[in-house]
């Protein structure tokens, strides 16, 4: 019993946290990326052309801090804005607050974090402007900032994550009830006899 609850405690976690991860961050092709900010300069607007083929496109944002940067709910550290033909296509404040700091290029390396714009979808075809500006976050200084385009993006089922919290939730369950039932047949044994005189 107990190797079937942990069989289906690993299937929780890859449903329920690891496929969302991975469908949201490596599905679909990289269509390239672009430097955005390279400290001192300015932050400068990219202009890349994209057809209905590569739809969805997800478009992430990729920030190294120059210093330790704990991210913050109620802040915004780079601000994103998509623009086709001058309208509003995507428009995003970025707080990082769900990424997790990535070491560049060896373990020793600086930190980046990735957050994600969002998906653009559809997608007609022509040229698309990704304007990325510095947000409201207090004594933040950026050394760089990566524009990173993916195409055929899969969407996640959102449907699956419930399925893998219960899972989760089951086999905890069931986890326990079996360690406590183990327990109380072990303090159920009568002890050995004592032999005497």
């Amino acid at each position: 019993m107990r190797p079937l609850l942990l069989l289906l405690l690993i299937a929780g976690i890859g449903l329920g946290i690891g496929y969302p991860w991975v469908v949201g961050n490596f599905s679909g092709e990289e269509i390239g990326s672009w430097r955005v900010y390279d400290r001192p300069g300015p932050y400068k607007p990219v202009t890349v052309t994209l057809t209905a083929a590569d739809a969805p496109v997800r478009a992430f944002v990729d920030m190294q801090p120059l210093r330790n940067f704990v991210p913050s709910i109620g802040r915004s550290a780079l601000t994103a804005v998509v623009t086709r033909q001058g309208k509003d296509v995507l428009v995003r404040t970025l707080n990082y607050e769900n990424s997790k700091a990535a070491n560049k290029g060896s373990p020793q390396g600086p930190q980046v974090y990735r957050d994600s714009i969002g998906d653009i979808d559809p997608v007609e075809d022509g040229d698309y402007v990704f304007t990325i500006g510095p947000g409201d976050f207090d004594g933040l200084e950026v050394a760089e900032v990566d524009l990173v385009l993916r195409k055929g993006a899969a969407a996640v089922d959102w449907r699956a994550m419930p399925a893998g919290i219960a899972l989760i939730v089951i086999s905890l369950f069931g986890l326990v009830r079996l360690r406590r039932s183990r327990k109380a047949a072990a303090s159920n044994v009568p002890p050995p006899p004592k032999w005497g005189r």
